[in-house]
């Protein structure tokens, strides 16, 4: 079982805000991410990405409308300057020791603000429908 730092124990849950660069991206600019299962028990995290390119996430998931989760300022006041989207069909998948290796380096930015509880509903029923994602992955992710 890792071993988790009690600065990251304390923020670590569904609904979890972090920013960082993530390698399997095809973009080399930090991303928003958002933890969508229960990463302390499950002791790996699955992640959706935010991103503000929203027309472009809408034309490449045109045939699968419902996994898409669109959120902005509102929602995230201190974390969000601009309407974003998730899509829930590409999830990323880290186990927890190298999450927290990552985070000992300062690679990782934590935020005190969660994910609003009616939005983390949302992204667990996007996840659910998604025909892409594996059965493995969606248990992972507790049903709304």
């Amino acid at each position: 079982m890792a071993q988790v730092p009690l600065e990251l124990r304390v923020s670590l849950r569904e609904g979890s805000v972090f920013y960082f660069q993530e390698r399997k991206l095809t973009s080399a600019e930090p991303h928003y991410h958002i933890v969508v299962n229960d990463p302390l028990s499950q002791q790996v995290l699955l992640l959706t990405v935010v991103s503000s390119k929203i027309d472009k996430v809408k034309y490449r998931r045109r045939d699968c409308p419902r996994t898409l989760v669109e959120f902005g300022p509102v929602e995230l006041p201190k974390i969000l300057k601009e309407p974003s989207i998730v899509d829930c069909n590409d999830l990323t998948k880290i186990p927890l020791h190298e999450f927290c290796e990552r985070w000992e380096r300062k690679e990782i930015q934590a935020f005190p603000e969660d994910l609003p509880v009616p939005l983390r509903i949302a992204l667990r029923a996007a996840i659910h429908a998604s025909e892409i994602l594996s059965d493995e992955i969606k248990a992972l992710v507790a049903k709304s």
